[in-house]
């Protein structure tokens, strides 16, 4: 008697091979390297100056700073992909083979992106034909604070697997979050937000980040509690399920050497989502930033 209701209590046998081969990923490992002295204006990298084409219009973004100060200010140049470095690293083939993907986002106001009204604090950009970009000096009132340093990068494909609070959109397995996270490591892989990443699964901070991007694009205020309570039932479902639609583009990380800082929050990271339709159709400007730090 007591051996059957032992056995009621076992928890559902999961095969964590099957469930990890579904929902398997590429990701891009992208590594910050010292950057050359004379390196190309189009090669990928972190800061400096981006390469443009004439009479590009630097993106500006109008909101309160911490002191209140409301002003538009310039967006910082985070970091600029060369399609073409990267494209054998790509194997699933989700982005152009040719171009140049550029990523800035308006350091001083520090948007987190669960509000709709951040539109606009995150900007990319993409451009095919490189023969038409040059070198573009950075705008005279950035504050030097908000320059990124620049960096050459160095690429790797590597597997990707979702982290355990981004599992349900992938996959209908139930499991706990030990068992989960313990098969993900025995593949060799860990879970860290302090790396920086193309496509892929996110290295989640806090929590998922797929039904943030859906609710701020109806227009739905993320910043509290609150904010999800009021949200109908129905219409929580419809998110939930929309959710699934969502993907990682980027992932930049916070930066620290000897002689420069780049902080994102308290140690954290920005995360750029895009819908796969997005993705497919070249509309890297329905992109979306998530901040997420401890």
């Amino acid at each position: 008697m007591f051996g059957f209701l032992k056995n009621l209590k076992k928890k559902p046998s999961v095969d964590f091979d099957a469930v990890l081969e579904s929902v398997l990923r590429n990701e891009i490992s992208v590594v910050a390297c010292p950057a050359s002295a004379n390196g190309s204006p189009c090669r990928s990298k972190f800061g400096g100056k981006p390469a443009l084409p004439a009479g590009f219009e630097w993106p500006r973004y109008e909101a309160a700073d911490e002191e209140g100060e409301t002003a538009a200010r310039p967006l910082s140049f985070l970091c600029q992909i060369n399609l073409r470095e990267v494209s054998a690293y790509d194997t699933e083939d989700l982005l152009p083979k040719t171009g140049l993907l550029l990523f800035f986002y308006e350091q001083e106001s520090g948007c987190w992106g669960f509000d709709p009204e951040d539109d606009g604090c995150s900007r990319v950009f993409y451009f095919e034909d490189v023969d038409k970009l040059s070198a573009t000096a950075l705008p005279l009132d950035l504050k030097e604070e908000y320059v990124v340093k620049e960096y050459d990068l160095a690429f790797s494909s590597k597997p990707s697997y979702p982290s355990y609070e981004e599992l349900e959109y992938h996959s209908d397995a139930i499991c706990d979050w030990d068992d989960y996270d313990e098969a993900v490591e025995n593949k060799g892989y860990e879970i860290n937000n302090e790396r920086h990443k193309l496509l892929g699964y996110a290295d989640p901070i806090q929590s998922e980040m797929l039904t943030e991007c859906e609710r701020t694009m109806r227009g739905l205020y993320c910043g509290n509690a609150e904010s999800y309570r009021k949200t109908s039932k129905e219409e929580a479902r419809e998110i939930e399920e929309a959710a699934r639609d969502w993907t990682l583009l980027f992932q930049m990380a916070s930066i620290e050497d000897e002689d420069f800082e780049l902080m994102f929050g308290d140690l954290g990271d920005l995360y750029f989502y895009i819908r796969k339709q997005d993705l497919k159709e070249r509309r890297f400007d329905k992109a979306w930033l998530v901040l997420q730090c401890g």
